[in-house]
């Protein structure tokens, strides 16, 4: 499942998506890449244990590393995709004149028990990309 580059994906989608993974996500990755200093999902999720890492390696969608974006690791909890949803989903919904949900650039990955990418998002694209789409990104 690609979306973007000129295709859109509704909020309906956008939850159905998340919904769908949920049996098998272990972990979620939020890559705030703007930093994630004030930003309103590190306060809705503070209670919530983490990793952070400054600095992103390569993949899910990107080519390069992106030195100063920030990556918060959590185990699984309903509340993360609860909080998502509440911000606006990952992207504005297809009626929207706005660029951004209340999430901002933030990308999502969602990994199973193995570490194994079940579902990504490009935020600033308006993507989501699964793990056959990522192969053939990789190309």
């Amino acid at each position: 499942m690609v979306s973007g580059l000129g295709q859109s994906i509704s909020r309906d989608a956008q939850r159905e998506w998340m919904q769908s993974l949920r049996a098998r996500i272990a972990h979620i990755e939020l890559v705030f890449n703007n930093g994630d200093d004030g930003h309103p999902l590190v306060a809705k999720l503070a209670h919530l244990e983490s990793t952070r890492t400054v600095g992103v390696k390569p993949g899910n969608g990107y080519a390069r590393q992106r030195l100063t974006a920030v990556k918060r690791r959590f185990a699984y909890d309903r509340e993360i995709i609860q909080a998502l949803d509440g911000l606006g989903g990952f992207f504005p919904d297809v009626a929207s004149t706005e660029p951004w949900t209340e999430l901002g650039d933030v990308d999502v990955v969602f990994l199973d028990k193995h570490g194994e990418v079940l579902g990504a998002t490009v935020t600033h694209e308006g993507m989501v990309i699964t793990p056959d789409d990522d192969e053939r990104l990789d190309r």
